[in-house]
């Protein structure tokens, strides 16, 4: 009787998928993305123009960096022009260089990091599917991006901008690039996926993994 009781309990517990769906929370992509404070931006004090030459510089480093040019090729040499104009400017160039560093850094931290509150929670969340395992238009698993388009063009969204999804039941769709919602239960749990392109494959970070019971076509 006593086992009885305990396994009525649990199945009471975890409850059925229109259950879950009812009493999920709604959430916005916003939601997915932890508060912080506001990264400092040496850069919001420079001008436009200064803002361009700096973007160009940081292209013919990077590119001198990688072997793509050298030292005695004309671009690097517009490099040079472009840190001797700065620097006429009164601009540290080194410091900027060494600030844009930091931020580039900071940020790519900060595009990982997800909201620990979500993990375990039970949640609706509207966004666009594409599809990872599929048998025609029946979808088992997706990643789930905020735009259409994304994860298609380069650079993909952020990892904490990305929910890779495993359905319990394969969801069939008109077109598997509408928009649509999903419930489920959120954890805050990392996956790379490879997602296929016409031309090829990469592979695709997402800091949250969500358990899909029920899919719906999108509305307001």
């Amino acid at each position: 009787m006593v086992r009885i009781l305990a396994t009525l309990i649990l199945v009471l517990s975890v409850g059925s998928p229109v259950a879950a769906a009812e009493g999920a929370r709604k959430l916005e992509w916003d939601d997915l993305v932890p508060q912080a404070e506001p990264l400092e931006n040496p850069f919001l004090s420079l001008t436009m123009d200064q803002r361009t030459d700096f973007e160009i510089l940081i292209g013919i480093l990077d590119m001198e960096k990688r072997g793509i040019i050298t030292r005695v090729n004309q671009t690097y040499e517009d490099g040079v022009e472009i840190r001797h104009k700065l620097e006429s400017d009164g601009l540290d160039v080194d410091y900027l260089l060494a600030e844009f560093d930091r931020l580039e850094r900071e940020v790519a931290k900060r595009n990982r990091m997800a909201v620990g509150a979500l993990d375990g929670q039970t949640v609706r969340i509207p966004g666009y599917a594409l599809p990872l395992e599929h048998d025609g238009t029946a979808v088992t698993e997706m990643l789930l991006v905020p735009y259409v388009g994304a994860c298609i063009h380069v650079p993909p969204p952020p990892a904490n901008q990305i929910v890779y999804v495993r359905l319990n039941q394969s969801y069939k769709a008109d077109d598997l690039y509408d928009p649509v919602w999903i419930t489920g239960r959120m954890k805050v749990q990392a996956a790379n996926k490879s997602l296929t392109y016409v031309d090829g494959s990469a592979g695709i970070d997402a800091a949250y993994t969500l358990d899909g019971v029920k899919v719906e076509p999108y509305e307001e």
